[in-house]
This record gives C-alpha cells, sequence and structure tokens, in this order.
C-alpha cells in the first residue's frame, strides 16, 4: 500500500491565501485541481486507503464521516490537526468529493473567493468548520468503541447540524468524549427536551458547561456526572425557549 501524501506547510498556506484573494477560482471549477506535484511530501507513519473516494457519498454526511474516520482511524489527534494534511486531501484524494458537496462552483461563471475558502478551507472557523477534518473529528469525538453500537452517539448527532458543528463542534468540551457521551445521552433519553427548541437549548447545555469548566475540572469527571447535571437541570432547561433564555439564564 503507498503512502499517504500531504502538502508542504508553505504551499498548503498559498492555496488558502489565494482562495480568500480571489486567485486561481477556476481552478475548483475543473474536474480535478490544478497543483504542483513539486510541493508534495509522504507521510511515512500514514498509509493511503485504497478506494476511500468511492465509498463516501455526497448526498450523505453520516456516511461518509464513518468512511473517513475509518480510513484514518490510526492517526494521532496531533496528525489530525494538520491543516496540510486535509488541504491535501481537500484538493487531491478527495478532491471530487468535496467539490460535488459544494457543488455551487460547477455552476456556469462561478467566482466566489469566499465560498472557496468557506467550504473548501474552514473560512468559518477551526477545523470541525473543514469539509473533511469537522467529519474526521465528528466521529473521533463520538465513537464509543466499548458500546455494542460504537457509533450510537456520532449517528445522534449528526440528525443536526447546529449540535454538531455550533453548539458542540467549536467548543473545548467537544474534545472530551465523557462529556459529549453525558450531554447526547441526556438528550436521546429525554425527547420532550430535544423535540422543541433544540438551537436554543443545545447551546444553552453547552455554555453551561463551559462555565462549569471555568471552575472544576471537567476531564477527571465521566459521562454519569455530566448526564446527572442535565437530569437535575431538566426544568431550566425546558424553559429555555428563545435567544434572549439562553442569556438570561
Amino acid at each position: 500500500m503507498a503512502l499517504q501524501r500531504t502538502f508542504k506547510e508553505k504551499y498548503a498556506n498559498q492555496l488558502q491565501y489565494e482562495a480568500k484573494h480571489g486567485i486561481g477560482i477556476n481552478r475548483y471549477t475543473k474536474p480535478s485541481f490544478d497543483y504542483d506535484p513539486n510541493q508534495v511530501l509522504l507521510i511515512p507513519t500514514i498509509e493511503q486507503p485504497e478506494g476511500l473516494l468511492d465509498s463516501m457519498d455526497a448526498s450523505d454526511d453520516l456516511k461518509s464521516a464513518k468512511k473517513l474516520y475509518e480510513a484514518y482511524s490510526k492517526i494521532t489527534p496531533l496528525q489530525a490537526a494538520d491543516e496540510c494534511f486535509w488541504t491535501y486531501l481537500t484538493h487531491v484524494d478527495l478532491f471530487p468529493y468535496v467539490q460535488k458537496r459544494n457543488d455551487a462552483v460547477l455552476e456556469d461563471g462561478f467566482d466566489d473567493a469566499k465560498y472557496i475558502d468557506n467550504h473548501f478551507f474552514h473560512g468559518f472557523g477551526t477545523l470541525i468548520y473543514h469539509p473533511l477534518a469537522g467529519l474526521w473529528w465528528d466521529v473521533r469525538c463520538t465513537i464509543d468503541k466499548d458500546a455494542m453500537d460504537p457509533y450510537k452517539y456520532t449517528d445522534y448527532l449528526f440528525k443536526d447540524y447546529g449540535l454538531r458543528v455550533t453548539f458542540m463542534g467549536r467548543y473545548v468540551l467537544f474534545r472530551h468524549k465523557e462529556e459529549v457521551f453525558g450531554i447526547l445521552d441526556f438528550l436521546m433519553k429525554n425527547e420532550d427536551v430535544a423535540s422543541e427548541h433544540f438551537r436554543q437549548r443545545s447551546r444553552w447545555i453547552a455554555q453551561y458547561f463551559n462555565k462549569v469548566g471555568a471552575v472544576k475540572q471537567l476531564r477527571s469527571l465521566n459521562r454519569d456526572y455530566f448526564y446527572s447535571e442535565l437530569v437535575r437541570l431538566k426544568d431550566v432547561i425546558l424553559s429555555i425557549k428563545t435567544d434572549e433564555d439562553v442569556k438570561s439564564h
């Protein structure tokens, strides 16, 4: 099996700079991205997976996330935080998938630098917004390998984009799996909480534990603490119905 390739850091940064400034946008409209092969390095510790592109589905984020994670399940969190790696996958190995997933680039006359920055890099914010890195981290932070169904939390997370990206993924809490498991367990078992005003309530929960984290070492606590704390606060959570409620409670 061949070794995985990546871009040199300077070149990866250059591509993002060009995207932000509208340089070479037409490259994103072609069947394959025109990159400089001299700016590629081998990663000696990662093997390039076979058949990954064919297994991913631009119309199914959950399926694609699982396939992507399984293909690179052995990479370390440090490697998964390497933007050069994800930039290479986005522009080379998995370019057809990312292009199809963000198919505005295929429309006649496409010329939107901001769209490229947002959908082929992570112009919206951190890596959780990246079209590939975000999917990998979504699975990495929710997979429970000790459970009979290791993807039960992943499956639930992908039911709501706001929960997955805006109200969990972008917070530090998302890196603490026990906290994620406790919160998702509560939401899964309390349908009355999740059936209405879900955006406001999930936002309040995330912000609540962020505040608790300022005075308590949350990483030392298991999922039972987070679940029990939300059960204790259920009446408060049910009272959250508007954005103003999120701010005032």
